[in-house]
């Protein structure tokens, strides 16, 4: 999609919500989602006349707000976890006690998870991106991405059976 098919507000409306869920789970609030959307959307307003369409404008968006996000990490000198997101606090009441005690600990489990492979994590299982598309965005090579999904995998798996440990003593 080149950037003149579409106005910036209509960009901005189309990938408001992703961007917004990108910055939800990787800080775990809705104040400091809502302020890295806006920064993302300031700098790809400032940096729209250089887009050139070689990727996708979503791509393109997600690259910026990956940066916005570690900025603000790196900022921040800490990896603030993730509280309930806004998802978690509508979810449906015909969800069963173990479906949701399996979420909980999900959840808990990637809280602890480094900001690099809860970002792997999140791209590919919640935002359900392809492969090609998250190498897009995190300028790397589709093997890594690969290998960082599978790494991240592992990793997660490792805290889901710490958690169970902590539970059971």
């Amino acid at each position: 999609m080149q950037p003149n098919d579409l106005s910036f507000p209509e960009i901005l409306e189309t990938h408001w919500s992703p961007i917004f869920q990108l910055g939800l789970r990787m800080f775990g609030n809705p104040t400091d989602a809502e302020e890295m959307a806006q920064q993302t959307f300031f700098q790809a307003y400032l940096a729209w006349d250089q887009f050139q369409g070689r990727s996708h404008i979503k791509t393109w968006l997600f690259r910026i707000g990956i940066n916005v996000c570690r900025k603000q990490l790196r900022d921040r000198k800490r990896f603030q976890g993730s509280d309930l997101d806004a998802e978690m606090l509508a979810a449906p009441s015909h969800i069963s006690s173990s479906d949701e005690e399996l979420e909980d600990r999900v959840e808990a489990a990637m809280s602890r998870l480094e900001p690099r492979h809860r970002l792997i994590l999140t791209l590919f299982c919640i935002d359900g991106l392809r492969h090609i598309e998250i190498a897009g965005i995190l300028d790397v090579a589709e093997g890594t991405v690969w290998s960082r999904l599978h790494t991240a995998k592992k990793k997660l798996a490792q805290k889901l059976r710490s958690l169970e440990k902590e539970t059971l003593s």
